[in-house]
């Protein structure tokens, strides 16, 4: 079976593209007889492609392999000839008659989240539903255009959610959106603190600030800012720039950030129709299996898993225990704490759920969720057994910082693995620090009275082995905090430690670490006659654990931290 997924979307915001999309499904549409007549012809060089194409779009009822639509990822993309029948129907900025690859797909899942396209998991193809008829044939810009689009964001949980957020909380921006949208504490949910954002933008240069305002997001900011576009184009949301003001230690940072929303009053006439208020009917909710996980190893058991809950709380109200015994029943071996989290997030994700006396029920009509057999792809990984027990001990950290364990194993993924690990140390158990990261500085300092720390991440998927490479950029970090030169680092990191702190230690976060980091450790330490520590991910959560729950202070926790070893339970 081909794992793809729907329901989240990035990269794609034109309506009028999605439209083109759509339209390759409807014979002799302008775009499909254009595609057939010249266009494929012209940019799909491959004779077999292009001849099977034109084929594949002839047909009076279209069932078109995903492949084809999608075509191949064939390099670089922005110089990558046209291989697919979505890249080919859909233009790109900048005059450019063709999309790439990874558009064009991000174009087919929003068709197929929002209901306009059907997707095959058996035949891995898709074609076009009643709705994308009606959508396809509606006016440009008409009225009936406008309501096929209304009637498919009422029913694309993500949309009902954001409306919900702007209608009780008011003006928000992408981030305070992105922090309660999605399966919060697992990876491609992530979602950037506005904390630190705007510290980040306030202490950069100005050739920097720019970068931040466009690259610094989390997958779920960049959800809420896309699905914020589509709703801003019906009317039902409007883009508004919101000043912040954020404090980090004893100063006060305030930034304007562009991406900030707010609920118009036809927005939330429509969500009242969507709840079903006011005599309306309430619009049931598409939810595609496909959309109930995104990046972990072992999405397909996080689907099934979260599927048949969804299934069997909807409509009636069922206890923990009923729950887990249904999922043993279906050979799930599942705790309360982890069923208790799926259920916290089907809100986050747009599903109405109704609790009491530890009893929980969807009281949405969902459809379009169907559950595959399952295959050797459906085992839980490593990872989530690891986030499963640690989430058990996790009584007063919030769940969100699961998040952690996802992104230590992930190389890809520095950047957020540095970004949480500063926000669960400064936003959830109270530590004055911030997020750097960047050329010649670390990736992040906390402190707190005398004592601060200088703080490298390492995300790798076998382990850290603390390489001399790595020791020699610690050990550089070190002296230019001893020295203070800005002749020798202009950038001059260490003014974000206070005056007042004058004891110091390091410490490497990451997976795993090799069995003689310790030695390493010690070796770094005499280098620099300064301690220090090495902790994974796990292990960080439950040394915060400690600190939140009253157990441990955090002057407990720095001289926990220059152990100059591995730091491990208990502490």
């Amino acid at each position: 079976m081909v794992v793809r997924t729907f329901g989240w979307i990035q990269n794609s915001s034109k309506t009028s593209s999605l439209k083109s999309l759509v339209k390759v499904f409807v014979y002799n549409s302008d775009v499909n007889k254009t595609l057939r007549e010249t266009k494929l012809a012209r940019l799909i060089k491959d004779a077999n492609d292009r001849d099977d194409f034109i084929k594949l779009i002839s047909a009076e009822t279209m069932n078109i392999p995903y492949k084809a639509l999608k075509g191949r990822n064939s390099g670089k993309r922005k110089n990558a000839p046209c291989s697919g029948i979505a890249q080919a129907a859909i233009p790109a900025q900048g005059g450019k008659e063709y999309t790439d690859d990874w558009s064009a797909e991000c174009f087919l899942r929003w068709a197929v989240s929002l209901g306009f396209l059907a997707y095959n998991r058996d035949t891995d193809s898709c074609s076009i539903t009643e709705a994308g008829k009606l959508f396809a044939g509606a006016q440009d810009n008409s009225g009936e255009e406008k309501e096929c689009l209304g009637c498919a964001y009422l029913s694309y949980p993500p949309a009902f959610r954001i409306l919900s957020l702007l209608d009780k909380d008011g003006h928000l921006t992408k981030f305070e959106i992105g922090a309660k949208l999605g399966f919060s504490g697992e990876a491609g949910f992530t979602s950037v603190p506005q904390n630190l954002f705007v510290h980040a933008l306030c202490t950069a240069s100005p050739e920097e600030r720019k970068t931040i305002k466009t690259n610094v997001e989390g997958d779920s900011d960049k959800y809420a800012r896309m699905i914020c576009g589509w709703l801003s184009e019906l009317g039902w949301v409007k883009r508004a720039a919101k000043t912040v003001t954020e404090k980090f230690g004893a100063q006060e940072y305030t930034a304007g950030i562009g991406n900030a929303y707010i609920i118009t009053l036809e927005g939330r006439r429509q969500l009242k129709a969507a709840q079903g208020q006011s005599s309306h009917k309430k619009i049931p909710k598409i939810v595609l299996w496909e959309s109930l996980a995104t990046k972990p190893s072992d999405s397909v058991y996080l689907r099934n898993r979260r599927a048949h809950i969804m299934k069997y709380i909807s409509g009636d109200k069922r206890t923990l225990v009923q729950i887990a015994a249904h999922l043993s029943s279906l050979g799930f071996s599942e705790n309360e704490n982890t069923i208790l989290d799926d259920i916290h997030n089907f809100t986050n994700i747009g599903i109405s759920v109704q609790s009491s006396r530890n009893a929980y029920k969807i009281t949405d009509a969902i459809t379009q969720l169907t559950i595959p057999a399952i295959d050797e792809q459906s085992e839980k990984a490593d990872i989530t057994k690891i986030k499963d027990a640690i989430r058990d001990k996790l009584k007063t950290v919030n769940h969100k910082y699961l998040s952690l364990i996802d992104l230590a194993f992930n190389s890809r993924a520095d950047r957020d693995f540095e970004i949480q690990t500063i926000a669960l140390l400064i936003n959830e158990i109270g530590f004055d620090g911030c997020h750097l990261g960047g050329p010649r500085r670390p990736d992040g300092i906390i402190y707190k009275d005398t004592q601060g720390v200088i703080i490298d991440n390492k995300a790798y998927s076998e382990g850290f082995t603390l390489p001399i490479g790595e020791q020699d950029k610690m050990m550089r970090y070190i002296e230019d905090n001893q020295k203070r030169n800005a002749a020798i680092t202009p950038n001059s990191w260490w003014l974000n430690f206070p005056l007042t702190v004058s004891g110091f230690s390091f410490l490497f976060v990451s997976s795993v670490f090799a069995a003689d980091v310790s030695t390493k450790l010690n070796q770094l330490s005499l280098r620099t006659k300064t301690p220090g520590g090495a902790i994974n991910a796990q292990n960080l959560l439950l040394l915060a654990e400690e600190i939140k729950s009253g157990r441990k202070a955090h002057v407990d926790c720095f001289t926990i931290l220059k152990r100059n070893c591995e730091i491990i339970p208990p502490y």
